[in-house]
């Protein structure tokens, strides 16, 4: 492999990596606060996917009046998952296991439901952009939506950790993700907490299917590439978002180098492989903690 080639398939790996790191952190977020897998968040990334679709080729052709319009009705889609799906098992005290059970519901009923309606048909998103790629330091050539999606999603990782650090809602966030049970003691509205939550998981998830549209072609099965993100999440560290930031960024450039070296059909043996060495050695991942629960 050149330099040039090296160079490219890292700055493409990056870009993909910051996709699959708001995709960790969107699904790591629910399990701060709910203490689940929130496996409904690869349906909601399809469900944007296909929003995003519509939005973009019907009513703004502007990537960012598409985008932003993606994001909106992303927390939308979130908030109703939350309200419809998972706040009444939380109000009725059911164990982990019905979140669990329902997450898996959703994400079932959102492929289905997409399949059925549009069949498997790929359909692409249009073409934003008039200069499909830049010339880098007169060196190598970089996809400029690789770009794009590298900006934008550092943007959206560091708007996320200003949200979470200095507002009042953010630090009930933080609060609750310690433990769900004593900010209400202490005059924390729970719902409004686990709402906003799922708010931001549902925003999160919006922008990972508009960017996994762009990057790829929208099907009904799109929300399976969840698994990168949860890869990454478990990688980092369940419950550390910055855990689940490295090990995104991480995975998505080890991915994209070993495609250009050893082809797409190797890549993932050795990467599952890898992630098994790696918990095996530290099983609480790159940025996790083990804990002891005690009786």
């Amino acid at each position: 492999m050149g330099s040039s080639v090296f160079y490219q398939q890292v700055i493409s790996g990056i870009s993909l990596g910051g996709v699959y790191a708001v995709m960790a952190v969107g699904f790591g977020i629910v399990f701060n606060v709910l203490r689940f897998s929130n496996f409904s968040h690869g349906g909601v990334v399809a469900i944007s996917a296909y929003v995003g679709l519509f939005i973009s080729w019907n009513i703004f052709p502007s990537f960012w009046m598409a985008f932003t319009a993606t994001a909106l009705l992303g927390g939308v889609i979130g908030l109703l998952v939350e309200r419809l799906v998972f706040r009444p098992i939380r109000v009725a005290g059911k164990p982990l296991t019905y979140f669990f059970v329902n997450s898996i519901t959703v994400a079932m009923v959102a492929q289905q439901s997409l399949s059925a309606l549009w069949g498997h048909e790929y359909f692409p998103y249009p073409t934003f952009f008039e200069r499909a790629a830049m010339l880098v330091g007169g060196v190598f050539v970089v996809s400029q939506t690789y770009l794009l999606m590298l900006g934008i999603s550092a943007l959206t990782l560091l708007g996320l950790t200003v949200f979470l650090r200095i507002t009042k809602l953010g630090i009930a966030i933080r609060a609750a993700s310690s433990d769900i049970y004593t900010p209400p003691l202490m005059g924390v509205n729970t719902d409004l907490i686990t709402g906003v939550t799922f708010v931001i998981a549902g925003m999160l998830a919006a922008v990972t299917g508009f960017f996994l549209g762009m990057t790829y072609s929208v099907t009904p099965f799109l929300g399976a590439l969840m698994i990168k993100g949860i890869i990454a999440a478990i990688i980092g560290g369940m419950g550390s978002l910055g855990g689940g930031v490295i090990a995104g960024i991480l995975l998505g450039v080890g991915e994209s180098l070993l495609i250009a070296e050893v082809g797409s059909s190797v890549t993932p043996i050795i990467i599952y492989l890898g992630i098994v060495i790696l918990l095996l050695i530290r099983p609480q991942g790159i940025a996790g903690k083990l804990t002891t629960v005690k009786a």
